[in-house]
């Protein structure tokens, strides 16, 4: 997935910043990072990313991408206290 750009405005920086991240550490996450990226589950045109901010904390990031433009839209991004996320991305991981 090639990115082009990102969209953000006051909403989906607030969300970020509740959970102690910055749009640079989620911008970092999806270009130069090694993120896990699939198809959301139950919300259609929606993206979850699974990787590392650059302070090495593990991120899930929920996102719209814009095929045309190749624009991200951040819809919110937490450390997950689930470990069946950080296991999705060790499997993930071990098949590249």
């Amino acid at each position: 997935m090639r990115i082009l750009g990102f969209d953000w405005d006051d909403t989906n920086r607030g969300k970020l910043e509740v959970h102690g991240l910055a749009p640079e550490d989620i911008e970092d996450l999806l270009e130069a990072g090694e993120p896990y990226v699939f198809a959301h589950p139950t919300h259609s045109g929606r993206h979850i990313a699974l990787g590392f901010s650059p302070g090495e904390r593990f991120v899930l990031v929920v996102f719209e991408y814009d095929k045309p433009t190749r624009w991200v839209r951040v819809v919110t991004a937490y450390e997950p206290t689930n470990e069946g996320w950080w296991r999705e991305y060790q499997k993930a991981h071990r098949r590249r």
